[in-house]
């Protein structure tokens, strides 16, 4: 429980205007009012831009980029003659004013508040009346009224409820970065990803260029819409055409990769799945590792495989990567995992100009998909002439440039590609 100051809360509460229920019919829509941030693919997460007035909690590993995507965020909307108070619990008004140097960022409408408390915020907020308020991060926010330590699952939950309560009665847009645990998920109680509008994941491989910004959940729009960037010297750079980052490096025919086109909301684009099969020294338990891919769900097609095919992968070690972190859920997938593990399993080469789309079932049939010419077009745009398709889904018209190979069940598709 969060102990509060009672005459403090008292005093607030009692010289509250009674809130009134509004009719349903009464109410405009269009009252629900977006503003595009200027940053392509931030807003595309977002179903369109920003929703006013709402709260959105962003996060991601340390070093990832939280702090450089909100920062430059930030300068977008100066730039619309915006005002935004930036607070930051992590780092000095120096530390954040060379990184705004290096990013060319320089406001006089961003106001930087560093070290200070929920008060302070409140009070910032009173004086400087801005439109937008990002806070970095969550955990470093501590409160006067809250008598347990800064970070605390009860301190955090006080803390973001009175954030929101600032941001509904002020009418301010909120942005909050949140830590996130060595499981991927947002420390703290779940119960501040149901305070929210908004939960956005910002995600990447720190040795690599390539960011990735997804939504978890969104009340104002998709949660299946992800955002591609580059970080480079001079901040992140939106990527139209993911396709070109994630298969940028294929040259050879090689054993172990599948290309696969995913469907992202209402785009698609190209990955890359990588697999090593190789003889495992541990017989009792071999490892079974996937990075971007449900790990029971690739037990599952290697039980397929080695049911219908007789390939004894219980001797072997098995580890799945999908590249640039992306993380696919679609069962559209399951015939490109399936050839990226026989294949490495076999030392078959897989021609480079190769996609493979299909769901595969428990009995081994290669079952339709959804969105099959969205992504026929894709990997047609970008040179692949080899397709592998459910024989449901193989009659396919007006490209007559292509070769399809139709495929019933598992069995018909492992002798397809020994023979290619």
């Amino acid at each position: 429980m969060v102990q509060v100051d009672a005459n403090a809360a008292g005093t607030e509460g009692g010289n509250e205007t009674p809130v009134k229920p509004v009719k349903i019919s009464e109410i405009d829509p269009k009252e629900i009012r977006r503003i595009e941030t200027g940053m392509e693919e931030f807003d595309r997460v977002l179903g369109g831009g920003v929703v006013a007035h709402s709260v959105i909690l962003i996060g991601g590993e340390p070093g990832v980029g939280k702090s450089t995507l909100l920062l430059e965020i930030s300068a977008l909307l100066a730039s619309q003659e915006k005002k935004i108070l930036y607070y930051s619990g992590e780092e000095s008004a120096a530390q954040i004013k060379l990184r705004s140097e290096r990013l060319g960022i320089n406001s006089d409408r961003i106001y930087l508040l560093t070290i200070g408390s929920l008060e302070d915020i409140r009070q910032h907020i009173q004086d400087i009346e801005p439109q937008f308020l990002i806070i970095d991060s969550i955990q470093t926010v501590h409160s006067k009224k809250a008598l347990h330590n800064t970070g605390s699952v009860s301190a955090l939950r006080f803390v973001t409820s009175e954030i929101i309560d600032i941001a509904k009665k002020k009418g301010i847009t909120v942005f909050i970065i949140g830590h996130i645990t060595k499981e991927g998920q947002l420390a703290g109680p779940k119960t501040l990803e149901h305070m929210v509008d908004a939960v956005l994941y910002f995600q990447g491989e720190i040795q690599t260029d390539v960011r990735i910004l997804r939504a978890e959940k969104n009340r104002f729009g998709p949660i299946n819409e992800l955002g591609v960037f580059q970080m480079g010297e001079t901040g992140l750079k939106s990527v139209k055409d993911p396709s070109q980052i994630f298969i940028q490096h294929r040259q050879s025919n090689q054993s172990g990769i599948a290309v696969f086109p995913v469907i992202s909301g209402l785009r698609t684009f190209l990955v890359e799945i990588q697999a090593l099969v190789a003889d495992s020294p541990l017989v009792v338990n071999p490892r079974r590792i996937s990075i971007g891919f449900d790990n029971y769900k690739m037990a599952m097609l290697i039980a397929i495989i080695e049911k219908k095919l007789k390939l004894p992968f219980y001797k072997s070690d098995v580890f799945l990567n999908i590249t640039g972190g992306m993380t696919i859920k679609e069962t559209a997938a399951d015939l490109a995992v399936c050839a990226a593990l026989i294949s490495s399993y076999k030392n078959i080469r897989i021609s480079i100009n190769t996609v493979f789309i299909g769901e595969v079932g428990l009995t081994g049939e290669i079952r339709p998909v959804s969105f099959l010419e969205n992504r026929l077009k894709e990997a047609i745009r970008h040179g692949f002439s080899d397709f592998y398709l459910p024989t449901a889904q193989a009659k396919v018209k007006n490209y007559s440039d292509i070769r399809i190979t139709a495929v019933d069940n598992i069995f018909e598709f492992f002798n397809n590609i020994k023979g290619a």
